[in-house]
């Protein structure tokens, strides 16, 4: 029975590292989405005039939070496409 080589074990270890930072990035952009429909009801279907002021703020705060997660997304994908390209076969290079 031979072991996997540590070059198949690393390989390994990224693909898992991979799938798990998609998964994550998935879930960043569900997030957002879902933050960025509460804050678009809030914003424009609750009168400005009947509002506590902290319901105002919490609905300034929806946007900075989507803000946030869109660039954690963006930063995620860069992450994702960096480990994608160390987990590609390497014997293209001919």
């Amino acid at each position: 029975m031979t072991r996997p080589s540590l070059h198949d074990k690393h390989a390994a270890d990224l693909t898992k590292a991979l799938d798990k930072s998609k998964q994550a990035a998935e879930t960043v952009q569900e997030v957002a989405e879902d933050l960025s429909v509460v804050h678009a009801v809030l914003d424009s279907e609750v009168p400005k005039e009947t509002l506590h002021p902290d319901v105002g703020q919490a609905i300034e705060q929806t946007d900075q939070l989507k803000d946030k997660l869109k660039s954690a997304e963006e930063k995620l994908k860069t992450v994702n496409e960096t480990l994608e390209q160390q987990v590609a076969p390497k014997g293209n290079n001919a």
